[in-house]
């Protein structure tokens, strides 16, 4: 168990303070295991971590979170994969999932307040630096591919927030009109 911990905590550092090293080492096939168990482990933490500092289900954190982020590294994948596809990318589905997986890391500490957040931030960068080894790209367009899911989702964002504003001015102001 002590060298599986050892492997973790040195794959993260890793990860972590040399990505650009990381990932042109980074075997683009080989299977899902190693870096979806890299990646549960960052999900526990998280999971752990979120709940000791909300009071919330620790027994219900250390189940849901790994689920939901292994799941959530699957659909995350394709997404990206296609993005990375549509500007030229030349790697597989499985290197971008390994390339998700290890950008993981992040979630180990993503529980922390404030913190969190910030780092956020460095796990878009983790996955850019992983889509130009894994697709062949350029840091650019590698950069283009993974903020087309989220400018899609800030878009589809502010439609919605613009579509509830409007029912409830509709309603507010036809409420009015019946005085």
């Amino acid at each position: 168990m002590s060298k599986f911990i050892d492997e973790f905590i040195e794959t993260w550092k890793k990860v972590i303070t040399t990505p650009g090293d990381f990932y042109k080492e980074m075997p683009t096939s080989g299977g899902y295991e190693e870096p979806l168990k890299f990646a549960a482990i960052n999900y526990l933490i998280a999971g752990i971590g979120a709940a000791l500092i909300s009071f919330g289900s620790l027994f219900g954190a250390v189940i849901a979170a790994p689920i939901l982020g292994i799941v959530g590294i699957f659909i995350g994948g394709l997404i990206l994969h296609i993005c990375f596809k549509i500007v030229g990318g030349s790697g597989s589905y499985e290197g971008t999932v390994r390339t998700v997986s290890y950008a993981s890391a992040i979630s180990a500490v993503s529980w922390i307040p404030i913190v969190g957040w910030i780092l956020g931030l460095y796990a878009i960068y983790l996955s850019i630096v992983g889509g130009t080894f894994v697709h062949n790209l350029t840091m650019g367009k590698s950069a283009i591919a993974v903020f087309i899911p989220i400018i899609i989702l800030i878009i589809l964002g502010v439609l919605l927030f613009a579509m509830v504003a409007a029912l409830i001015a509709s309603i507010g102001l036809g409420g009015l009109c019946n005085l």
